[in-house]
């Protein structure tokens, strides 16, 4: 059997508690209602979750442009060793589904103004708007936008590197569907805890030990036992 080669690690992120999250959007005003930050808890949840990587010098840090996203990746790169990802790239693929709304987000330029260490994922536009999904889409529709995502992430990194990808609670269902090769019928809904990791490598075709695509680990929070003593792993 040929030695395996690691081509991608991939940790797949789901961004600290939001005021959505915390049923508060009502107290919000304007495009906050839409795009809601985080509570006092979930910047609380999304430090630890820095805290945790910064023995782990990611290649890459990718989110989406949303600002519950958006703030808990600025949290891990704020964490990052010295030579590890001190830019986190926006794309809107990774955009949370059913917001309920089709209002336009921020451009990556205005994102900047308030997080000047984002930038433009490679191949996309820092002038197009981030994108809002509304509730009509299917989860047919929705296996493909996660397709779609993988197939960027594989197309774009293939030797061995450590990405993380910080997106939302629905997204990365599909993500994860799509890098397992499910179904979008299928017949579980995977629950993701706020900033819960969740790790997948991909091999080499044909090198890995029992399949080229690896669930190592999933909706993982060891960052949180503090936190949340009832956790026990």
């Amino acid at each position: 059997m040929a030695a395996e080669i690691i081509e991608l690690e991939l940790y797949i992120v789901r961004h600290g508690e939001s005021m959505g999250n915390a049923g508060l959007s009502d107290t919000l005003s304007g495009y906050a209602q839409h795009d809601t930050p985080l509570t006092e808890k979930g910047e609380l949840q999304a430090d630890l979750l820095g805290q945790y990587f910064a023995d782990l010098k990611l290649d890459h840090l990718l989110c989406s442009g949303m600002e519950r996203a958006l703030q808990t990746a600025e949290a891990v790169r704020n964490h990052q060793p010295a030579d590890g990802a001190k830019i986190a790239e926006v794309h809107k693929i990774f955009t949370e589904c059913n917001t309920g709304t089709e209002c336009a987000g921020r451009t990556i330029s205005e994102i900047q103004s308030e997080f000047p260490h984002m930038k433009s994922a490679l191949g996309t536009d820092p002038q197009e708007r981030i994108i809002f999904h509304g509730k009509d889409d299917t989860d047919a529709m929705l296996l493909e936008r996660g397709k779609e995502a993988l197939n960027y992430l594989r197309g774009r990194f293939s030797n061995g590197e450590k990405v993380m990808v910080v997106a939302h609670a629905a997204f990365n269902t599909f993500l994860l569907y799509a890098a397992l090769g499910l179904s979008h019928e299928q017949i579980f809904d995977p629950t993701f805890y706020n900033t819960s990791i969740t790790k997948i490598i991909f091999y080499k075709e044909g090198t890995g030990k029992f399949a080229d695509v690896h669930l190592e680990y999933m909706n993982s929070t060891p960052h949180l036992c503090n936190l949340y003593p009832e956790f026990k792993y």
